[in-house]
């Protein structure tokens, strides 16, 4: 609870200097964030040496993915998730004629089901391995929706860019690893 207060002190001192937009540092976190998920969706289930980079990669774009909410929460919203819910839905009005208060939930659990894949990875790797494929493809298809809409659909400029690479990239590598599999 002391943490807390802390923080809401830091962030009342901050915007009494000047009202902050989006900084740098929250974009670029989630700029490298998809970067490194892409490249994650195309090492995955490759090679044993491609599989552990995939896992170094997934884990890595979690971390600056929460990072990122951290500083979103910390420079954006001052700790006030009335204002992140409001803002959060203002953004999809803004893109698409309405807004749901709902969606920074599904932002939410998109990051509690990530953090789960990725401890499942790193304490039962072959259990992971071996899921069902309708899972793992379930899977795929939530990070693909979740990536398209965040790192494409409301980014711009440079994140729009990466987005756009990192989500060809990942919806290549199931091509790619089949056409790996018949010509081994």
């Amino acid at each position: 609870m002391r943490g807390c207060v802390f923080l809401r002190r830091i962030a009342r001192a901050g915007s009494n200097s000047r009202a902050v937009d989006t900084p740098a540092v929250v974009r670029v976190t989630m700029i490298v964030s998809t970067a490194a998920w892409g490249a994650a969706e195309a090492l995955m289930r490759r090679s044993p040496g491609a599989d552990r980079l995939a896992r170094a990669l997934w884990t890595t774009a979690l971390a600056l993915a929460l990072v990122h909410v951290a500083l979103a929460f910390q420079l954006v919203y001052a700790w006030d998730h009335g204002r992140a819910v409001t803002a959060t839905a203002q953004q999809a009005a803004d893109r698409f004629g309405w807004g749901w208060r709902g969606a920074i939930y599904v932002n939410y659990l998109f990051l509690a089901l990530w953090l789960a894949d990725a401890v499942w990875w790193w304490l039962a790797p072959a259990s992971r391995a071996s899921r069902p494929a309708s899972i793992e493809a379930a899977r795929f298809a939530l990070f693909a929706f979740m990536f398209v809409n965040g790192a494409v659909i409301f980014a711009s400029g440079t994140g729009r860019l990466v987005g756009l690479a990192a989500v060809g990239i990942a919806l290549a590598s199931p091509l790619a690893r089949r056409r790996q599999a018949v010509s081994a």
